[in-house]
């Protein structure tokens, strides 16, 4: 009986140790790679290469209207909110030419997501290279997620204006 109880208490220090390790290495230790512009170029030149040319010329492009979006406010250093909007024409790029009449159907939703999407952000969110990635990532996922299928392959900003 005391044989068990030590191999208890052993297996549970064991486990104890694990988890209090790994709760410090991921919140003390590990530190992410920032975001850069550099190596996001780097990331889609890499999936350009690596994408098949016909695959591509057969994709097409769906410009989208001009949006323009209240930000969300944020207090400044005089304590007074600060209000801030965004301004943007977005073009997706689809699989094929016959998704278009899906995204035609399903475009007032694809806006308003969008629209929701660009509400919720801050100012300095989109005013870094890797705000408006997380921000196109985020309208294909959902964009994609509404249709049911991965239609939508990119998100260009043809025009974009903070302020």
């Amino acid at each position: 009986m005391k044989k068990i109880g030590l191999i208890l208490g052993l297996v549970n220090t064991v486990v104890i140790a694990a988890v209090l390790g790994l709760f410090i290495y991921t919140r003390v230790l590990y530190k992410r790679p920032p975001i850069t512009e550099e190596k996001e170029r780097a990331k889609i030149a890499q999936k350009a290469t690596e994408a098949p040319v016909e695959d591509r010329s057969k994709r097409i492009l769906y410009p989208l209207e001009a949006v323009t979006v209240n930000l969300d406010s944020y207090p400044g250093a005089d304590g007074k909110p600060r209000s801030h909007y965004a301004s943007m024409t977005l073009t997706l790029e689809l699989r094929r030419d016959r998704d278009k009449a899906k995204v035609d159907s399903a475009k007032p939703v694809i806006m308003d997501k969008i629209i929701q999407n660009v509400g919720r952000k801050a100012f300095e969110e989109l005013n870094q290279v890797q705000g408006r990635y997380v921000f196109k990532s985020q309208v294909i996922d959902e964009t994609n997620e509404y249709l049911k299928e991965p239609i939508v392959t990119e998100v260009f900003l043809t025009d974009f204006m903070l302020q």
